[in-house]
């Protein structure tokens, strides 16, 4: 997906879905989600004792919603405090707990939250809130145990679709997120919902129903430069390289400035062996988006192939002043520092390698012969157990495979 910039998965539609999901997340738009589903969320609320009467609840809802939405955050919370003791409406916790994220502080976002969601287990609204919290901490597994009793039908608002979506795919549970990307795609048709549908299929290496569900749709999306990029990226996947190159033309005539287009076209011209026109799409995409350390990578990948050391070291000295936890850069790196006989500079590399990636295979390999150089045996073979098994843990279910690209083709992963 165009726009998750960040890597919970690689995808290229993802990154669009979590730049939605950030901004349903925020206070203003939860403030409006909250308002307008009034029906939906009164048909899960169980008011306790002590609640005022419903026409008094949902004055007090509108209130905070208009604060929230004038970023008046405290006076919401103020508003919202003394209702949502009382497990009056899950609403009053969805606003309270935006109200807790618009002052700054979303460990008491997250507490009121989990307090919403002991009250009422199968509100899908608090378990989406709940889950994008968690996931914003990085603790996955906590993100899709939220979302046990999810379940999305056609009155399910799309942004909760898409973001329950996003959850799965971090969680690696990719069978959930097809079932959910289908219904959202079903309910809400549109490009949007079409590439979350196409990508958690890449996820799961089908990238020929990709091709054929995308390939049905190319009349009616011509004006979408994301629609091509996600294309092109499954025809490359497939192997299909003329195919892929034709589909990022398209979409760089509608948005020549879109970064996502040109790296992708960089690793299409090189499997084309057009290194010289890679060389070119590189740097176009590294102007557009200098903080992306993988495109420096592949460059650097290409002039090994050119046989330019010198330029190889230094794209992966820049690559590593973006970010000097990128293990595919550190693990290369180090496969040079090795094969000039330095294997103590090389561990060091090839061990934060390991540390960015626990499942970098080709680090494991290069990081137990650095450790025979050294004479370190005893490491070096439990660096090799280690190795064997994590091929066994890399074997992807439901025909997937590794991408031979180490950073791969979306965005960024490391």
């Amino acid at each position: 997906m165009m726009g998750i910039e960040v890597r919970l998965t690689a995808k290229l539609t993802l990154v669009a879905v979590l730049a939605a999901g950030s901004l349903w997340g925020c206070p203003a738009a939860r403030a409006a989600e909250a308002s307008d589903a009034g029906a939906v969320y009164q048909a899960h609320s169980q008011p306790g004792k002590g609640c005022p009467a419903p026409d008094r609840v949902e004055a007090v809802l509108a209130q905070a919603s208009e604060s929230l939405g004038s970023q008046r955050f405290q006076e919401a919370a103020t508003l919202l405090q003394p209702l949502a003791t009382r497990k009056c409406d899950p609403r009053i916790s969805l606003l309270l707990a935006a109200a807790f994220e618009g002052q700054n502080d979303p460990s008491q976002a997250t507490a009121e939250l989990q307090r919403a969601h002991s009250v009422w287990p199968s509100n899908d609204s608090i378990a989406v809130s709940l889950a994008r919290s968690y996931l914003s901490a990085g603790d996955t597994g906590k993100a899709a145990r939220a979302l046990a009793q999810f379940h999305a039908d056609a009155k399910t608002p799309e942004q909760e679709m898409r973001m329950a979506v996003v959850v799965y795919l971090a969680a690696h549970q990719l069978l959930s997120a097809e079932t959910v990307a289908a219904a959202a795609y079903k309910n809400y048709p549109s490009v949007q919902t079409l590439l979350l549908l196409a990508n958690t299929l890449q996820m799961q290496g089908r990238y020929p129903d990709v091709n054929r569900l995308l390939g049905s749709q190319r009349a009616a999306y011509a004006g979408s430069p994301e629609f091509f990029v996600t294309l092109a990226e499954s025809e490359f996947d497939a192997s299909t390289y003329q195919a892929a190159r034709d589909d990022l033309k398209r979409a760089l005539a509608l948005d020549a400035g879109l970064y996502q287009a040109h790296y992708l076209m960089g690793n299409v011209l090189f499997r084309l062996n057009d290194l010289d026109g890679a060389v070119v799409e590189y740097h176009k995409a590294i102007d557009l988006a200098p903080d992306q350390p993988r495109t420096w990578f592949r460059l650097a990948l290409l002039l090994r192939t050119k046989q330019d050391q010198a330029g190889e070291q230094q794209a992966l000295t820049q690559a590593l002043a973006v970010d000097e936890r990128y293990g595919p850069a550190q693990c290369e790196m180090g496969r040079i520092l090795l094969e000039d006989h330095h294997p103590a500079e090389a561990v060091d590399h090839l061990t934060s390698a390991i540390q960015d990636n626990p499942r970098f295979e080709k680090a494991y390999f290069l990081l137990a012969r650095a450790y025979a150089q050294l004479g370190e045996h005893d490491k070096g073979e439990e660096v090799a157990r280690r190795l064997t098994a994590v091929r066994k843990e890399n074997q992807l279910p439901m025909g997937g495979q590794m991408n031979d690209f180490p950073d791969g083709n979306r965005a960024s992963q490391q």
